[in-house]
């Protein structure tokens, strides 16, 4: 028998987060975000980071009482219906699959300017994926150090970018502060947002980390924090040094921020940072969008063979469907556009977790003393879905509706599944079928080969 092994600790699910958080929102969605809001990104990023905490502080909440593998989806299904469970985890593997092809397209970006190529984007993105699915079949605690290897990088390249910004900074290219107004800080807020949908990433490996209900709340607030933090000094660092206005058709903007100091081993540290956190990041997707699948399939909401698990202890077969709509994903759509749709995704999963988590508060009412520490959490969760629902309304009108066909296709598909159920039932009832072939379907399934 085959099953998932509890491996990770408070480290590595807090550098999990932080992989999943410091990549492509820093090295390359920041150009598009500063193009929106200008100098005022910094701003920009401090109201994502809100909008993050508060969805951040519902996850937690609901991981103090569920600690099963598939995120959003045990969560939402746990503290409120087995069809929020389904739509939520829908949406958010939708989406983060998304996000793992447009952080891969980031990576080849990258990637080129390293090395000099002119190669298109696409073929480093989809070589990475492979590559990285590969080394996530081969085991949680090899993918839990390969991440924190990463992230330390990371975190030095970003330091020396910080350290020669201010040494260097420009305060006249802060003149011209907001110079979209309010609407142009919100527009880089919902586009920012992106660096920051990795903070529920170790919510999906709930069954592979120790003490999940200790851990995974104290990991989800510490890795908002800490890339908050970071982004704000990077972004006032990157305006600092060059114009706003210049990062608008830069694929790469802090090669390009950092490229105007003319120091070429920085801007050959910057873009090695630039592909390690690019590559985290597409190395995190994967992990979390497999387990997502994995816990839909071991509970027959999506075909049973996703809940297959190898000798390595992995889900094998969830892996690779990760990794095969991520290419599909990057072979068919422009890369902004994929941006916001992942964005508008992963959002309306996050809504509906935070009207999950209030949800579990009314249950818990009833009893004082489990709340009695956090009587007034209800506002927690009412404010995260407020705050959502506003970044959602800067999104592209072209990517909510594409994000509303996934949703329904979604919701097609559940009800569909519902029927064939119901249908299975009444045969048995009837004695048409036995029932151990209802059960092969639609039972859950066991954690072996």
């Amino acid at each position: 028998m085959y099953k998932l092994k509890r491996a990770l600790t408070f480290f590595d699910a807090l550098m999990i987060n932080l992989g999943a958080i410091i990549g492509a929102g820093i090295f390359v969605i920041i150009g598009l975000a500063v193009n929106a809001a200008g100098p005022a990104i910094v701003i920009a990023i401090a109201l994502a980071a809100i909008v993050s905490l508060l969805s951040g502080l519902s996850f937690s909440e609901i991981a103090l009482h569920v600690a099963k593998e598939g995120g959003v989806y045990e969560y939402a299904k746990d503290a409120f219906a087995p069809s929020a469970g389904f739509l939520a985890g829908w949406m958010w593997t939708i989406g983060n699959v998304i996000a793992i092809a447009a952080v891969g397209l980031s990576f080849g970006s990258y990637f080129n300017l390293l090395i000099g190529s002119t190669m298109p984007s696409a073929y480093y993105a989809i070589a990475a994926i492979i590559a990285f699915a590969v080394i996530n079949i081969l085991g949680i605690k090899h993918s839990a150090r390969t991440i924190a290897a990463m992230v330390g990088i990371n975190l030095l390249v970003l330091s020396l970018f910080v350290a020669f910004s201010i040494l260097h900074f420009n305060v006249a290219n802060l003149s011209n502060f907001a110079p979209n107004g309010a609407n142009g800080i919100l527009a880089g807020s919902a586009l920012i947002f992106f660096a920051f949908t990795g903070f529920s990433r170790v919510t999906t490996v709930s069954d592979e980390v120790k003490d999940p209900r200790r851990t995974i709340p104290k990991a989800i607030i510490a890795s908002i924090i800490i890339s908050s933090l970071l982004y704000v000094l990077i972004a006032l660092g990157a305006v600092g040094l060059v114009p706003y206005q210049q990062f608008e058709h830069s694929a790469a903007p802090l090669s390009y921020a950092i490229g105007s100091l003319h120091i070429a081993a920085l801007s050959i540290a910057v873009a090695i940072g630039g592909v390690v956190a690019t590559a985290g990041v597409v190395f995190t997707g994967i992990l979390g969008v497999s387990r997502v699948f994995f816990a839909m399939g071991r509970d027959s909401e999506l075909p049973k063979k996703l809940s297959y698990i190898d000798r390595f202890s992995t889900p094998i077969n969830a892996i690779a469907l990760s990794s095969v709509l991520a290419v599909l994903f990057i072979l068919f759509m422009p890369f902004k556009s994929i941006v916001e749709l992942s964005n508008a995704g992963i959002l309306t999963a996050y809504a509906v977790i935070n009207i999950s988590a209030l949800s579990l508060w009314l249950r818990l009412e009833k009893n004082r003393k489990t709340l009695i520490r956090h009587r007034l959490f209800f506002a927690i969760p009412i404010a995260g879905f407020a705050t959502i629902m506003l970044v959602m309304l800067y999104l592209g009108a072209k990517s909510l509706a594409l994000a509303l066909l996934i949703f329904a296709i979604g919701a097609i598909y559940y009800a569909y599944r519902n029927l064939r159920l119901a249908k299975g039932m009444e045969a048995y009832i009837r004695k048409e079928i036995p029932m151990h072939s209802v059960v092969r379907e639609f039972g859950p399934s066991r954690e072996r080969r």
